[in-house]
């Protein structure tokens, strides 16, 4: 080799071997090829784990020359020869190769070709493409050895390169996982540590957007993200997912990871979480094991950036079990929390019917003896009657306590709100409306029997109903009643003036429709004065 091509040489590798960042090396290798064998075109093709072409990198094309040519080449025709075939491939027409398949559209025409394959450890890692040497001729033996010598020799930069990266991704796993282990120990909200997932996944992978999906608790066969970062990440916050051709539903059925290069690429299924051809490559991994799935994390990069190497799966594989561990735990604790409601409601209900009911039935036995000695002075009958009163209150009060008891005891599920709440409260609300409180009588297990959407026509006809004695009774007393046994039967009745002759029956015709509708009847029935409203449904058996 002349001194001068040596010259040339050791300078190509300086170039190459000046600093650790991966991609750097990487682009220097290409720019040093092609200047040295003074090639119009180089490019540089790395395998991935398929053995296909993963990251393209290329010199002597300009930005809007790669956008119009589209996707970089996977490796077909001339290219993947020197993928089948790792050995240096000299051609001074590229065309008259019967393994060419031509070049895509708007792409510049090129002719004489050189191809050298590069390798560490004894493995083939990528394949150096050079085209069109200046000047119009052949590329000679000599070129061949020159580009074969940067290869060799630019093999042990590049994997110092990739050691160096490696090294950098594997300390920002730990400083993740610290950070997700820190949130989790420390009982933060689920949404916190998955936020925390999603971002350390994002940092690790160094990807554009990462989201945390798991099924949705309204929608069947749907998963809705949980947490997101990155890119349009604002946007897909609380989105749903049906469970369909997506690779989220894949993984999630499956309990397997799915990676692939291009995501737009693969028929049949989209990307759940980004618009169509914005997301190239795509890792999404199952929170859980087969057949224990809790959810799905999801992590994608730009189309036309490198693929997701395997160590970069293997730490969101491992992301994603933290994130499996903490929603684990945030149901535990939610059911350390239930059973503290449980527990605390049925000790509420053992007071209540041990001292509060004992002591007002003792009352009331009280009240009762003082009205009878009031009932034989002529002259105390108007304190007979109060204290006759007080007595039914007294009893009204023990019916009460005791199916607020009952309530207590069956509503398994806190997050609940049970239909006796409900209904107190639409009573409540009709306070302000009705210028005065309405009396209310609850009888009977109300919150076990009721089924909730027999709960949800019961509270719109209550209100219904307060809302015309508001608007046209003039009432100054309502006595409301809900008993449940066989059958749902509420009463309203007030002491008003009645439905006026020229009144809209369209309220009342609602109300109608809503108990013919569960199998039930409604009754009008006018009073003078006031009006009574039954409304009846039965219960299913």
């Amino acid at each position: 080799m002349p001194a001068d091509d040596v010259d040339v040489l050791l300078g190509a590798v300086v170039s190459v071997g000046r600093g650790l960042e991966l991609s750097t090396t990487l682009r220097r290798l290409v720019r040093a090829a092609a200047d040295l064998v003074d090639a119009r075109y180089a490019a540089l093709g790395i395998l991935g784990d398929d053995g296909q072409i993963s990251q393209f990198l290329t010199v002597g094309l300009t930005d809007s020359e790669i956008r119009a040519i589209g996707p970089y080449p996977r490796g077909k025709g001339i290219l993947g020869e020197l993928i089948r075939h790792p050995a240096p491939l000299r051609l001074p027409d590229l065309a008259a190769h019967p393994g060419s398949v031509g070049f895509p559209p708007n792409h510049p025409p090129m002719r004489t070709f050189l191809g050298v394959p590069l390798q560490a450890h004894g493995s083939p890692f990528g394949n150096l493409y050079l085209t069109d040497k200046r000047g119009g001729g052949e590329f000679t033996a000599e070129d061949q050895r020159l580009v074969e010598g940067l290869a060799s020799a630019a093999s042990v930069a590049v994997e110092n390169a990739r050691l160096y990266s490696e090294a950098q991704l594997r300390e920002r796993w730990a400083h993740g996982n610290d950070e997700i282990s820190r949130r989790v120990l420390a009982g933060d909200a689920p949404e916190d540590v998955l936020d925390a997932v999603a971002a350390q996944a994002m940092a690790v992978a160094e990807a554009d957007l990462a989201a945390l999906l798991t099924p949705d608790d309204d929608l069947p066969r749907h998963l809705r993200v949980r947490a997101a970062v990155g890119v349009g990440a604002g946007r897909l916050l609380g989105t749903t997912v049906p469970i369909g051709a997506t690779f989220a539903a894949e993984t999630y059925l499956s309990g397997q990871p799915t990676v692939t290069a291009d995501a737009g690429a693969d028929e049949g299924i989209t990307v759940a979480t980004q618009p169509a051809g914005t997301v190239g490559p795509l890792a999404a991994l199952p929170l859980g094991g087969p057949g224990r799935t809790v959810g799905v994390l999801t992590v994608g990069r730009r189309r036309g950036t490198p693929p997701f190497p395997a160590v970069v799966v293997e730490a969101l594989g491992a992301f994603a079990d933290q994130a499996a561990v903490a929603l684990e735990l945030a149901e535990r604790r939610r059911d350390a929390e239930r059973l503290a409601v449980v527990r605390d409601r049925d000790r509420i209900a053992r007071d209540l019917h041990d001292l509060a009911i004992q002591r007002l039935y003792a009352t009331g036995l009280s009240l009762q003896g003082v009205s009878r000695r009031l009932e034989q002075r002529p002259d105390a009958e108007p304190d007979a009657e109060r204290v006759t009163r007080a007595v039914d209150d007294v009893d009204e009060t023990i019916s009460l306590i005791r199916t607020t008891i009952r309530g207590l005891r069956s509503a398994d599920d806190p997050r609940r709100v049970g239909l006796r709440s409900r209904f107190i409260a639409e009573v409540e609300a009709a306070t302000r409306t009705l210028g005065f409180s309405p009396a209310v009588r609850l009888d009977g297990p109300i919150d076990t029997l009721v089924p909730p959407a027999t709960a949800d026509h019961l509270v719109a006809v209550l209100r219904e109903t307060l809302s015309n004695v508001a608007r046209h009774a003039r009432a100054t007393r309502v006595d409301v009643t809900l008993r449940v046994r066989d059958d749902v039967v509420m009463t309203v009745s007030d002491d008003g003036t009645g439905v006026p002759d020229d009144a809209h029956l369209s309220g009342l015709a609602n109300l109608e429709r809503r108990a013919e509708d569960l199998g039930g009847s409604f009754e009008l029935e006018r009073g003078d004065p006031g009006t009574t409203v039954r409304w009846q449904v039965p219960l299913e058996q």
